[in-house]
């Protein structure tokens, strides 16, 4: 009986995932998630018409959604807003956006708190030297 018991327990504790693993599930897939960006910032301004792809492998493609043709446009690689990769920074923090510094050739990541997450929406707060400000709103991108 604790054979059972313990193969059991063994089995439920293998089967539970890892909150990484949820973000990156909940974010990307091998094909690509698109979803629509919404970015508020610390001056109250609505930044609308982006949508963001990302990949399991921790690419990302950014597109600008232009409403009067309903097309997505994709960023060129040499803007400077273009990030080309996200990352799980831990279990609640992921770094999705960067700058690049064109000093040095590098990006400079900015890393974001995950406030709520589901399967259809994501929210997340900026975080910039300890004090938050600016929300990203993420919803499923649907053509």
């Amino acid at each position: 009986m604790r054979i059972f018991t313990l193969l059991i327990l063994l089995l439920i504790i293998s089967s539970c995932e890892s909150q990484e693993d949820k973000i990156i599930t909940t974010f990307s897939d091998i094909k690509g998630k698109k979803w629509y960006c919404y970015s508020i910032d610390s001056s109250h301004q609505f930044y609308p018409y982006r949508v963001r792809e990302f990949y399991s492998d921790g690419k990302m493609k950014d597109y600008i959604n232009v409403s009067s043709t309903g097309k997505l446009e994709l960023l060129p690689k040499d803007n400077m807003w273009n990030t080309e990769r996200w990352f799980v920074t831990s279990d609640s923090t992921v770094s999705i956006e960067s700058v690049l510094n064109t000093k040095t050739g590098y990006y400079q990541k900015f890393n974001r708190k995950i406030l709520f997450m589901n399967k259809d929406s994501i929210i997340l707060q900026g975080t910039k030297r300890g004090n938050f400000e600016g929300i990203l709103i993420f919803t499923k991108y649907k053509k």
